[in-house]
C-alpha cells in the first residue's frame, strides 16, 4: 500500500538535496540532477531509482529501498472525518502508522567515487540545517502530501561495501557497491479505501420518568399526571 509511496518520497528527497549542492542548471544525462560546478562539492549521482539500474548512463547511482517492519492502526479509532463543504457529510479515511529500515545501496565504477557519494549522502541525512542541501532534503519529505515519514536522523548504520565482477550492461567491468540503513517512522494517506458517511442532525430523547411524591430527589420535572398511589409521572421529551 505503502512501500512505493515511501520509497518515491525518497527519491524526490534526495533529488532536492542534491541539486540544493550543485546550484548551476547544469543537467546530467538522465536529466534527474544537476553536474557538480567544480570537484570541491560533494559528488552527484546520475540517478537516484527505487528500480536497479540496468544502463550504463545511469552509473554511479543510489538503489533505494524500503523494508517496513510494522504496519498497524493509528491509535484505538484510525478512521480520520473531514466535512465536506455545503452538506451534512463527511469523507472517513484511515490511515496506517510503520516502523522500518531506508537503505540506500550506493552503485558506482570506482572505489573513490563510491566513497564520495556515501559521504555526500550522510551528509545529507546527519548535517541537518547546517546544510543547505540538508534542509532541502528534510523539506522536502515534510511537503509530501501522501506519506508522513520521521528518519532517526542522528544515525546512520553502514551495512558494508562489495567489489564485483560484471554489470548489467558490461560482465567484464567492476562494480563497487556499500549500502547505509536508516530507520524510520511514519503515517500513509491513502485515499483508496474512502467512504462518504452522514452526519447527525439533531438527537431526539422520549421517555418517562417516575417520582415518588415527597421524596428527596432534586429532579424537579413537570407534573403530568398522579397515579392513585400518589406516585407523580411526569412525561417529557427533549429535542
Amino acid at each position: 500500500m505503502f512501500i512505493t509511496g515511501v520509497k518515491t518520497a525518497i527519491v524526490e528527497a534526495l533529488v532536492s538535496g542534491y541539486n540544493t549542492i550543485n546550484t548551476t542548471y547544469n543537467p546530467n544525462i538522465t536529466g534527474q540532477f544537476n553536474y557538480p560546478s567544480d570537484t570541491s562539492i560533494d559528488l552527484t549521482p546520475n540517478s537516484v531509482t527505487i528500480e536497479y539500474p540496468l544502463e550504463e548512463i545511469q552509473w554511479p547511482a543510489i538503489f533505494v529501498q524500503f523494508r517496513p517492519s510494522k504496519s498497524q492502526w493509528t491509535g484505538l479509532n484510525p478512521d480520520n472525518f473531514t466535512p465536506i463543504s455545503g452538506t451534512n457529510s463527511y469523507t472517513s479515511d484511515r490511515q496506517i502508522y510503520f516502523e522500518g529500515v531506508l537503505d540506500f545501496q550506493i552503485l558506482a565504477m570506482h572505489s573513490e567515487e563510491r566513497d564520495r557519494l556515501w559521504d555526500s549522502l550522510v551528509n545529507l541525512i546527519l548535517m541537518g540545517y547546517g546544510s543547505p542541501a540538508s534542509q532541502a532534503f528534510y523539506g522536502s519529505l515534510n511537503q509530501n502530501d501522501l506519506i508522513a515519514m520521521t528518519l532517526l536522523s542522528s544515525t546512520v548504520q553502514n551495512l558494508g561495501d562489495t567489489v564485483s565482477p560484471g554489470t548489467p550492461y558490461s560482465p567484464e567491468e567492476l562494480t563497487y557497491e556499500t549500502t547505509i540503513r536508516v530507520q524510520c517512522v511514519g503515517q500513509s494517506f491513502e485515499s483508496k479505501y474512502d467512504t462518504t458517511v452522514s452526519g447527525i442532525f439533531a438527537i431526539s430523547v422520549s421517555g418517562s420518568l417516575t417520582v415518588v411524591s415527597g421524596s428527596d430527589n432534586p429532579y424537579n420535572p413537570n407534573i403530568s399526571s398522579i397515579t392513585a398511589s400518589g406516585v407523580a409521572v411526569p412525561q417529557f421529551t427533549v429535542f
